[in-house]
């Protein structure tokens, strides 16, 4: 499903990498104004200098913005102009590791920027969101794949699950969904060595009826998805190579 012929302003929270970049480069070839946020200036500068090669028609711009940092973001959000999509893909702080080494401060971090962070920026940017508008939350199979190790990451992600269905009641006819991608090939995994990188992807494909893990383009495709189609909210769509199954 293809966006209306009218260019869209869609503001993309997090997305210099990743699923975020990935979906940035589609929105681009749509010729959409897209804006995205950074957590420092290189990483914004560098993202917007990949998304100009070779796309002639999209219009991009970008700014920083640091999630966990509450009002800032709240303040800098509320400057940003009219917007008639909001896309929120910040990673995690890390959360993972079994149950007995998960520490206060790392649980804070992860909720910080992924649970209290998202909800802050969309409070932030809803005085300026289109009646007809959408938010989509970029979440993760941890909050229902009952992996050893991930109760942080996993209360997180279930949070902001929660936080879609009742949002898209509350802020309606604003639509609220989210994109909930399973292991996925991006830069977040570069710093494995090669050899080990390839065996871990190896070792979760051989689990998912598809065989193999996800790339940046098909969770950046579920979220065009779901914010093109006025008629989806409240959904939470799996993008997991089949993981949800079980």
């Amino acid at each position: 499903m293809s966006f209306p012929q009218q260019p869209q302003r869609i503001l993309l929270l997090g997305a210099t990498k990743g699923i975020g970049f990935a979906l940035a480069r589609r929105l681009g070839a749509e010729n959409h104004h897209v804006t995205l946020t950074g957590r420092s200036q290189a990483s914004v500068d560098e993202a917007l200098s990949r998304l100009h090669t070779g796309n002639p028609v999209g219009h991009f711009d970008g700014f920083i913005l640091d999630l966990k940092a509450h009002d800032a973001a709240r303040d800098a959000l509320g400057h940003v102009g009219p917007v008639d999509h909001l896309v929120l893909c910040g990673s995690s702080e890390a959360a993972w590791g079994p149950f007995q080494t998960l520490t206060a401060k790392m649980l804070e971090q992860a909720l910080s920027m992924k649970l209290v962070g998202y909800l802050n920026a969309v409070q932030g940017v809803l005085p300026h969101l289109a009646a007809s508008g959408s938010i989509t939350f970029i979440g993760g199979t941890a909050a229902r794949a009952s992996l050893s190790g991930s109760v942080g990451i996993a209360a997180v992600n279930a949070g902001l699950e929660g936080a879609t269905r009742s949002l898209a009641r509350e802020l309606a006819p604003r639509r609220v969904n989210l994109v909930s991608p399973g292991m996925t090939s991006t830069e977040f995994w570069d710093s494995m060595p090669a050899d080990k990188k390839a065996e871990h992807f190896a070792s979760f494909a051989g689990k998912l009826p598809l065989r193999r893990v996800g790339q940046p383009e098909e969770s950046a495709e579920a979220i065009a998805f779901v914010i093109a189609n006025h008629y989806v909210t409240g959904s939470v769509i799996d993008v997991d190579g089949g993981w949800h199954l079980g």
